[in-house]
């Protein structure tokens, strides 16, 4: 027993050497807090240059993470944590999305007098997503999703009005039974297997043993909270209050950092769940549907939008089905298709909510018919965001383009060795719906360029 014990603290010793980007970002929690106190330090950018700082060291630690890390997986604190090079690239996207986030800025009246209260918040969520993109052990999994989901509720009220207290309530309640139903799945699973460490092989010949339906439910209820993370449909239904609601860099952040953190969880998940190709559900075809959904959801719906920041709440929704078709593919090409399309919309998408937030502080626009004529206004600013839209729609020549160019190859490739009809069903509704998310991406450059300034088109009519 003594032994074990040694081996156990042994192995937790070990893993703090591992630890460094989440010991930073614990630090820098504690540090925003302390500094949050001082009115001197709160009335300054110093809490934001802080936050920065903090994101900068904890990035270039992922580096030095990802050039130490071999190639065989490291499994921390007694295998409650899986390390590996996939995951070192997700903390980055995590850790850079945030960067750019936080490099926004925040003005308001709460700039002020909670700015120590809001950089923690941003950094638990960061902490949670970097946590949950290594978690191999359902009860971490659990613990970081409520880390991320009760900071998010929070920082979606930051505006601390009536329309954003009413989105974070709407978000609390949708994300209690989200979580609610994923804990109720992991029940399940853990009386199947008696065992929280899902990712482990011993976990999925554990399920090989369960009669099909108790093992579908307890597998769809777990991927139920996990596309809550990811807002796919059926569990998108809550995005596009808070993206209206939220203040805007909220909303950048909540569009790349908690969402890449689920797609990290979901590419483990579907590994076990699929239980080494022995599945008797097929869960390519089950993704495919799913996906389909969430791309002709977000799209179709992104087309009715006059809120522009409402517009790019049910766009990132259709982003997330196409993220999803890599899923549906699962081959290396796949994953890699997965990792590169994520890189380009978490630059594209936090720039897009830059010019969003810029335009709304400069000139108070939210609406996509306010924009008539901005060109007038500022000719750099119209041409960043015609390239920023276009990337987003995944017109050439654009990274966009090239990343849904490399999703659907990775689709057609599996398509081909598998002779899954919904794979082919899946690539016809992503490209036609390709095609439909031009008519919303290309309107805002077009009344920015093509359409005259209110007052001016006011005087054509009294002539």
């Amino acid at each position: 027993m003594e032994t074990t014990l040694n081996d156990k603290l042994r192995d937790i010793t070990s893993s703090l050497s591992y630890f460094q980007p989440e010991f930073v970002i614990t630090l820098g929690i504690i540090l925003t807090l302390i500094a949050g106190l001082f009115p001197k330090i709160r009335k300054s950018s110093s809490l934001q240059l802080l936050c920065l700082l903090i994101l900068a060291v904890t990035l270039f630690t992922d580096i030095r993470q990802w050039r130490t890390l071999g190639e065989n997986p490291q499994h921390l604190f007694q295998n409650m944590l899986g390390l590996d090079k996939v995951a070192v690239f997700w903390k980055f996207l995590i850790g850079a999305g945030a960067f750019l986030a936080v490099a926004m800025g925040y003005r308001g009246r709460e700039a002020t007098d909670r700015q120590g209260e809001y950089y923690s918040l941003v950094l638990s969520v960061v902490l949670g997503a970097h946590l949950l993109a290594m978690a191999s052990n359902l009860l971490l999994v659990f613990i970081s999703i409520e880390l991320i989901s009760i900071s998010s509720y929070l920082l979606t009220a930051f505006s601390f009005n009536k329309n954003s207290t009413e989105a974070g309530m709407k978000y609390l309640l949708f994300g209690a039974a989200a979580s609610g139903i994923m804990l109720f799945g992991m029940s399940w699973l853990y009386a199947f297997t008696g065992s929280l460490h899902f990712y482990q092989p011993q976990f999925a010949q554990m399920m090989m043993n369960v009669d099909t339906i108790p093992l579908a439910i307890g597998c769809f209820l777990v991927l139920g909270g996990i596309l809550f993370k990811i807002s796919a449909a059926p569990m998108h239904i809550w995005a596009p209050d808070v993206y209206t609601s939220a203040p805007t860099p909220v909303v950048a952040f909540f569009s790349v950092v908690p969402k890449f953190a689920g797609f990290a969880l979901l590419v483990k998940w579907v590994i076990i769940i699929n239980l080494f190709g022995l599945s008797p559900l097929s869960w390519s075809s089950i993704l495919a549907v799913i996906a389909i959904l969430t791309i002709t959801i977000g799209n179709f719906s992104a087309l009715w939008q006059k809120n522009v920041k409402r517009m790019l709440a049910y766009s990132s929704i259709a982003h997330s089905g196409f993220l999803l078709v890599t899923m549906v593919a699962f081959s290396e090409l796949a994953m890699q298709s997965l990792l590169f399309y994520s890189a380009i919309y978490m630059v594209m998408n936090v720039a897009a909510f830059m010019f969003v937030h810029h335009v709304e502080r400069s000139y108070g626009y939210t609406d996509v018919d306010q924009y008539r004529g901005l060109i007038k206004v500022s000719v750099p600013l119209a041409i960043m965001i015609v390239i920023i839209m276009i990337s987003l729609a995944g017109l050439p020549p654009t990274g966009g383009f090239t990343a849904k160019l490399l999703v659907f190859t990775s689709l057609w490739e599996s398509y081909s060795t598998k002779d899954n009809p919904w794979m082919l069903y899946l690539m016809v509704f992503g490209l036609a719906n390709t095609v439909v998310s031009l008519f919303y991406y290309l309107r805002i450059p077009y009344y920015m360029i093509f359409k005259a300034p209110e007052h001016e088109a006011d005087k054509g009519k009294n002539l």
